[in-house]
């Protein structure tokens, strides 16, 4: 069980000193952009002119990476292919 912080307790305030009111003017509020929601809009969310040469070596690594990594999965999947029609064959010759 995680131990728990001791914090002491707030003094209670009297009812009568909650929130001062405010008047009907204040709380109007002026007048704001709307909320954003949602993804940003399309334009101008990419970078503009040539990259730098780091940046091209690193994707030029990134993209080999996927490369082997795509063909040792199609490797992984062939074997595993191989293996269950080698073993559905065992399992019919063993059962005839």
């Amino acid at each position: 069980m995680p131990k728990r912080s001791r914090v002491r307790a707030r003094a209670r305030r009297p009812i009568e000193t909650g929130r001062p009111e405010r008047s009907e003017a204040s709380r109007e509020r002026p007048d704001r952009r709307p909320r954003y929601r949602g993804a940003p809009p399309v334009s101008g969310g990419r970078a503009i002119g040539e990259p730098s040469p780091a940046l091209e070596r690193a994707a030029v690594a990134e993209r080999a990476y996927v490369v082997k990594d795509f063909g040792r999965l199609g490797k992984v999947i062939a074997a595993m292919l191989a293996l269950l029609v080698a073993s559905g064959l065992v399992v019919n010759a063993l059962l005839r």
